[in-house]
């Protein structure tokens, strides 16, 4: 992975944030590494969280996101497909565990 380019996301994520922005970069921060919490009292327990639980709730009640800064960070920092391919990308954002069900055998993660 290249450094310079994670750096350079990271800048221009901050940068889509208004007030709080402290806050909301470490709750950014807290959601992506804090695969095991279940609500957003956990998420300001985590160590990427570095500020104060109350912190968090001021954040998701005033802070701001400049929705169409944001949505250009993520179309230029998108990985590009190879020449003459698609790029596709899949989510599945259900919170139900299915462990035993049957996928597709060309399914996987990346």
């Amino acid at each position: 992975m290249n450094f310079n380019i994670l750096q350079a996301f990271r800048n221009n994520l901050y940068a889509c944030f208004g007030q709080n922005r402290d806050a909301l970069f470490n709750l950014a921060d807290a959601l992506l590494s804090e695969t095991q919490a279940h609500s957003v009292i956990e998420l300001s327990l985590s160590p990427h969280f570095e500020r104060k639980w109350s912190s968090l709730y001021a954040a998701l009640q005033h802070g701001k996101l400049d929705r169409a800064r944001f949505e250009q960070t993520l179309v230029h920092f998108a990985p590009k497909p190879a020449f003459g391919q698609r790029l596709v990308l899949a989510v599945d954002a259900s919170n139900i565990e299915r462990p035993f069900s049957e996928t597709s055998p060309d399914r996987g993660y990346l």
